[in-house]
């Protein structure tokens, strides 16, 4: 025998979160991205600097970057800046999300799934780029001190 579903209009909430689910659609979530946009830029121009700082050119090379110390910590910080690089893109790369339109409880948890994901790429993103700014600040300190 067949199911008969009831059907009734949608309350309130339910329009309210329809209409914003489909304006989501097309717009993702924009501060998670926009702060991802923005660690990005600022870590392609720290790693320019870092490869600019550990290669100069000048014969013979500084005290310090013979040093094991700051061979190390200016590994690690570049490990861990194209790690954080890697995560931040993550959260900007586009994703094919599956959702039933009709359903305001699998837009709901879509939405959550869309915003947990980039939450969690962001988080990663962001402690990757504060332990390696912490790796360099280890170089300068060290460099500050053997000149």
């Amino acid at each position: 025998m067949p199911k008969v579903l009831g059907i009734r209009e949608e309350n309130k909430e339910e329009k309210t979160l329809r209409e914003w689910f489909e304006a989501q659609k097309l717009e993702a979530p924009k501060a998670l991205e926009d702060a991802a946009r923005l660690l990005v830029g600022l870590l392609t121009g720290l790693l320019g600097a870092l490869f600019g700082v550990l290669t100069v050119a000048s014969a013979p090379l500084p005290v310090y970057l013979s040093l094991p110390v700051v061979r190390w910590a200016g590994a690690l910080a570049v490990v861990l800046w194209l790690l954080s690089l890697l995560a931040g893109l993550v959260v900007l790369v586009p994703q094919r999300w599956v959702f039933i339109p009709g359903k305001p409880a699998s837009l709901q948890a879509t939405f959550q799934q869309i915003r947990a994901h980039k939450a969690w790429w962001l988080t990663a993103c962001v402690l990757a780029f504060g332990l390696g700014v912490l790796s360099l600040g280890a170089v300068l300190i060290v460099a500050i001190f053997t000149v």
